[in-house]
């Protein structure tokens, strides 16, 4: 019975997005990083997600289907919900820039030539660093690069997302840039508008930087972004919107 309605609930949802997404595919591989899920990601795809309520459905299916428990039922909704409610992310302006040059970035890693090529990030924030639903906000990151020949221009790729839980709910990328004279300290900012149905609770931002020779391993930041519950006017008084 369980099969039957998960599979009745599967079609409906199917059927009203034909029109801008493909027949199902098979199943990929869970992605183990940003990049990963953004190469995963197809237009059609992104077509597909109608919003959260479309979202939490086809996670309760999907459960349902694999014969989960209400527990994995319950989360497996959410997480669907979660993904739904960021359909609408926006992007907007990009700007890279070199925040120190080769010289500071060498002390403050403490870098020897004989390295060779390393990366890591210093710092992942967003600004204001607990947005609403809907609010524009700025995600800052910080990141260092060095080589030894202090001439060589280096290109770095970067891609950019959000995580709930285990399960990635946007990405970006890749955006390329220039680090001239052997390296340097750069800081990149990105401004976005969260979608106004983004859920409230804990994400986890991730930048992921690759060198485009591939002359060092992908380095990985983390960092955390708080969505608040949007603030609603009732009866002269400022309550958080559940």
């Amino acid at each position: 019975m369980r099969h039957g309605i998960a599979s009745f609930v599967i079609c409906t949802l199917l059927s009203t997005a034909c029109a801008t997404a493909p027949g199902p595919k098979a199943p990929t591989a869970k992605p183990t990083n940003i990049k990963e899920w953004v190469s995963q990601q197809s237009r059609a795809k992104k077509s597909a997600i109608a919003g959260a309520v479309i979202g939490g459905l086809l996670g309760f299916a999907h459960a349902s289907l694999t014969g989960g428990n209400p527990d994995d039922i319950a989360r497996e909704t959410l997480g669907g919900a979660i993904a739904g409610g960021f359909a609408g992310f926006s992007i907007g302006r990009h700007q890279d820039q070199i925040f120190a040059g080769r010289d500071l970035a060498v002390r403050r890693a403490g870098y020897d030539s004989s390295q060779g090529y390393i990366a890591h990030v210093e710092e992942i924030s967003f600004e204001p660093a607990s947005p609403k639903p809907g609010q524009p906000v700025k995600l800052y990151v910080r990141y260092v690069v060095l080589g030894p020949d202090p001439n060589e221009a280096l290109k770095i790729r970067m891609f950019r997302g959000l995580k709930y839980g285990e399960d990635y709910v946007f990405g970006v990328g890749p955006n390329e840039f220039v680090i001239p004279k052997g390296g340097g300290i750069v800081e990149s900012t990105m401004e976005v508008k969260l979608p106004k149905k983004a859920p409230e609770g804990t994400y986890s931002v991730e930048a992921l930087l690759e060198d485009s020779e591939g002359r060092f391993p992908q380095v990985v930041g983390t960092g955390a972004l708080y969505i608040v519950a949007r603030a609603q006017q009732r009866g002269g008084a400022m309550t958080a919107a559940r």
